[in-house]
């Protein structure tokens, strides 16, 4: 998981990409799938943009919540 860009003053969704060979929707939106992600600087809001090299090429994931270490997304919206 790497983040893409910064917003200087306010409050904007941080965008952030990943790349994923084999993980299904229902893996990725399972609570604390990206269990660093807190740690890394995710917050809810946040927009995840997920690379498969199976399936859709590209689907964008959003930040539903925030425990511990560990961010969890929703459901994913396609773009293929």
């Amino acid at each position: 998981m790497v983040l893409l860009d910064t917003q200087i003053g306010g409050y904007s969704p941080r965008r952030w990409g990943y790349t994923t060979a084999a993980d299904a929707d229902a893996t990725i939106v399972g609570a604390g799938y990206f269990s660093d992600g807190v740690t890394k600087g995710m917050k809810v809001g946040d927009l995840v943009g997920v690379v498969a090299t199976t399936g859709p090429k590209y689907k964008l994931y959003q930040v539903a919540s925030v425990s511990g270490a560990a961010a969890t997304v929703a459901a994913p919206t396609a773009i293929t």
